[in-house]
């Protein structure tokens, strides 16, 4: 047999290479881990910035609408006889996180499904698609505006007192044309000189004026009338003023609710409570704090509305000891009512003046419809 002498040199060398090349790589590997990780943070960081399209519920502040809110009394009623009253009806509230103008990350959106206090929802389903911050904050305001017209009437009713209608502003677009010149809560009189006995027809007046303004307008104040100058500007060939009408009431006294930039109609039921309560003698609530949400109907109807969890969540916080319902939301009321607060169910305004009632005679709840009477009817 004959041998390659040249063969352990080359194994050597091989050897040597490998080595070499191992020793190489084990040098570089810090380099690499350190790279991949800064890498992996720079890409979660990312994603936990990125805006997605939801919005996150949030339970808001419950507020007393026989007291203040911010240094304010919310209630006032001048030109009727009013009686002293006492304990707390509180309109409640959800903070939206993620609507026009504001964005949510995927890590706030993560702990809010995590959170049975807090829910979450596609943009889209809470606020119209393309619909700007300005155009989000005139809407809350007139379903507000609107919102306490229709409470104060429904307590009228309720009190055989006598009212007119009316076409009123019910609500101003901040920095749009008549912004410092009308007022939400102005009756429309007449425009251009000439009136109309119906919201459509005034709608058509202002339509039909110079796009290039000023707007003759003339609108009852505060029980004055006045004559006004309202810029315009051009939209589609006709003026626009930047304001909602809607149809609205002219009381024989004056009814002011002051809840500063919190809209929407959702208070309703707990608006006409309010007005109901400081127009008769003694306290509806007998002392008690009793929180509720509901849209009020022309009929006294009382509605369903949205973010009902998150609306006991925040009347629990605050010290809400009772709870009204509307019926129509009973399907997410159970098994999420917070520790120590009762919940009624209502259908109508004088369901839910019997219960408030009831609540101050007995301090309970019993013999009250609940939200499981509903769902097993």
């Amino acid at each position: 047999m004959s041998s390659d002498p040249s063969r352990p040199t080359r194994l050597r060398r091989a050897r040597a290479l490998g080595d070499r090349w191992l020793e190489e790589a084990q040098l570089a590997r810090p380099g690499w881990a350190i790279g991949s990780l800064l890498l992996l943070c720079a890409m979660i960081v990312g994603a936990s910035v990125i805006p997605v399209p939801y919005v996150v519920e949030r339970p808001g502040p419950a507020v007393d609408v026989l007291g203040e809110y911010e240094e304010e009394q919310i209630l006032v009623i001048s030109g009727a006889e009013t009686h002293p009253t006492e304990g707390e009806l509180m309109m409640t509230t959800v903070s939206v996180d993620g609507g026009p103008g504001y964005t949510v990350t995927p890590v706030e959106v993560i702990r809010a499904w995590f959170d049975r206090s807090q829910a979450v929802l596609p943009r889209e389903s809470v606020f119209p698609e393309g619909q700007t911050r300005e155009q989000t904050t005139l809407t809350n305001t007139a379903s507000m505006s609107t919102s306490q017209q229709g409470a104060v009437a429904v307590a009228l009713d309720a009190l055989d007192i006598e009212y007119e209608p009316a076409v009123l502003v019910a609500g101003v677009e901040e920095e749009g044309p008549a912004d410092g010149t009308l007022e939400p809560g102005d009756v429309i009189v007449s425009v251009g000189g000439q009136t109309s006995a119906d919201l459509e027809g005034f709608r058509t007046l202002i339509r039909a004026a110079d796009p290039a303004g000023p707007v003759a307008m003339t609108v009852r104040r505060d029980g004055e009338e006045l004559e006004l100058e309202v810029p315009a500007e051009e939209a589609d060939g006709t003026a626009r003023l930047g304001i909602v009408l809607s149809d609205g009431y002219e009381f024989p006294f004056e009814v002011d609710l002051a809840v500063g930039d919190i809209g929407g109609p959702s208070a309703g039921m707990i608006f006409s409570l309010a007005v109901y309560d400081e127009l008769t003698p003694g306290a509806l609530t007998g002392g008690q704090s009793i929180a509720g949400t509901g849209t009020i109907a022309a009929d006294g109807g009382v509605g369903g509305i949205g973010g009902i969890r998150q609306k006991m969540v925040g009347a629990s916080d605050t010290g809400a000891d009772f709870f009204l319902a509307p019926a129509a939301n009973c399907q997410e009321v159970i098994g999420y009512e917070p520790d120590g607060l009762e919940v009624v169910a209502v259908e109508t305004f004088d369901q839910a003046v019997e219960a408030t009632e009831t609540i101050a005679e007995t301090g309970s709840t019993e013999g009250l419809v609940t939200c499981e009477d509903v769902i097993e009817k």
